[in-house]
């Protein structure tokens, strides 16, 4: 009993795995925590990456988990405006013709056969020899193309957050050229 559970498992999980949705995730690049952090006019304060699973051939995400660049958001510190710190908010979306089939390579085995048959003097002869060489093809490869959406303003006081891709940035405290401010 044990053993046939086993084999229907062994046979049923690539198929439950090839029916995983594909799904894109978000990942938070720059540090995030209590901890205060510091910003002149034009940095980074807040940076994601986007990365989508590629889809296999019924559609369903890679089984090995393989993914795809699906763009990113980053917010800027633009600099202050009176006691307001500005932000500028970036989303770029990369689409992609990525799939399991473009992006792994195949080998190909070639068989061959060799069979030689006469005599030696007066004795007959024959043999069968078999070689197998393998012919790589490496992955097709695939295209995509990264659209920049239109940047937003975003103004915020001090003690003020706002939530982005899931995150709060809050603001600490705003100077002329500085900012202090949380990633939560």
């Amino acid at each position: 009993m044990k053993k046939t559970a086993f084999a229907f498992i062994t046979l049923v999980a690539p198929f439950l795995a090839a029916c995983a949705p594909v799904e894109t995730k978000t990942k938070l690049m720059t540090s995030a925590g209590s901890q205060i952090r510091s910003a002149g006019p034009g940095d980074v304060v807040m940076s994601f990456q986007s990365r989508k699973a590629l889809p296999n051939i019924v559609g369903g995400a890679d089984i090995w988990g393989r993914t795809t660049n699906a763009g990113g958001t980053s917010v800027r510190f633009v600099g202050a405006r009176g006691s307001e710190a500005v932000f500028e908010r970036t989303d770029v979306v990369v689409e992609s013709n990525a799939t399991t089939m473009t992006e792994s390579p195949m080998i190909i085995p070639q068989t061959t056969t060799t069979t030689v048959d006469g005599t030696v003097g007066m004795t007959p002869v024959s043999g069968t020899a078999r070689s197998t060489s393998y012919q790589f093809i490496p992955p097709r490869g695939s295209s995509q193309y990264a659209t920049a959406q239109r940047p937003i303003t975003i103004s915020l006081a001090e003690g003020r957050g706002v939530n982005i891709q899931g995150r709060t940035l809050r603001v600490v405290s705003v100077g002329p050229n500085s900012l202090k401010y949380v990633v939560e």
